[in-house]
């Protein structure tokens, strides 16, 4: 069934709705919840949350527990930063075939989107980068038009989207915000442009940008803020 505002069925929002929690750390690393308590967040029924968790475990976003309920996956950043170097290949890409299918519609979209994310780093409003950043890469992977990489690509995405978050929301500066956006930006103009060098240069700066998060997150914040079930060592949990 699908719902008439969105055109999405009632488990493709659960999906949506959950993973929009899990990005903006609403629902916390390592924290467990019940399907009931899944319910009420998302505000659906039984069904479509059930298929919502089988597809967010999949992406390894999710840990259902027998007898315990359903886990958030805390933030490894070692993992993480393995995967980073996966998501960097796959970019590369997508990028270069972004450029060969875009459409004339595709680049009218792309072209709002930069206007959009220039805007968002005046107001610096994490949340709405993360909507335009996850609308991005949703474009960018329907000019690529390749399954398999959508596939591969989608719970990345939203794993860098957490990391980032948690990144900007503890660690980052005014500086951090104008560099992510004018890092996305690039990314766009290229792609309009139809430069693939430039296009795939811009991609590899933003991988960079994201790997030198990893330091500073190890070294500074809390074990906490990546997997609630550590006790902290200091009151400091904002």
């Amino acid at each position: 069934m699908k719902t008439e505002s969105s055109g999405l069925s009632q488990g493709e929002l659960a999906y949506e709705r959950l993973e929009t929690l899990i990005a903006h750390l609403e629902l916390k690393p390592g924290a467990f919840m019940t399907m009931a308590d899944l319910q009420e967040r998302v505000e659906l029924g039984r069904t479509p949350v059930l298929e919502a968790i089988r597809k967010l475990s999949d992406d390894t976003l999710l840990e259902v527990r027998a007898g315990r309920g359903v886990r958030v996956t805390p933030i490894d950043l070692v993992r993480e930063r393995r995967l980073l170097e996966i998501r960097r290949h796959l970019e590369c890409f997508v990028v270069g075939l972004a450029i060969d299918n875009a459409s004339g519609l595709v680049r009218n979209q792309m072209h709002y989107l930069a206007r959009a994310l220039r805007e968002v780093e005046a107001s610096q409003d994490m949340r709405q980068f993360n909507e335009l950043d996850k609308r991005m890469d949703r474009l960018l992977l329907d000019a690529c038009a390749e399954p398999f990489v959508e596939r591969s690509l989608r719970p990345l995405h939203t794993i860098f989207r957490r990391l980032g978050f948690l990144y900007q929301s503890h660690l980052g500066t005014d500086d951090s915000v104008h560099d992510n956006v004018q890092l996305h930006v690039h990314i766009l103009e290229a792609i309009i442009a139809r430069d693939s060098e430039t296009a795939v240069t811009a991609t590899q700066r933003l991988m960079d940008f994201m790997d030198d998060m990893f330091a500073p997150l190890e070294r500074q914040l809390e074990p906490y803020h990546f997997d609630v079930s550590i006790e902290p060592l200091t009151h400091d949990l904002s």
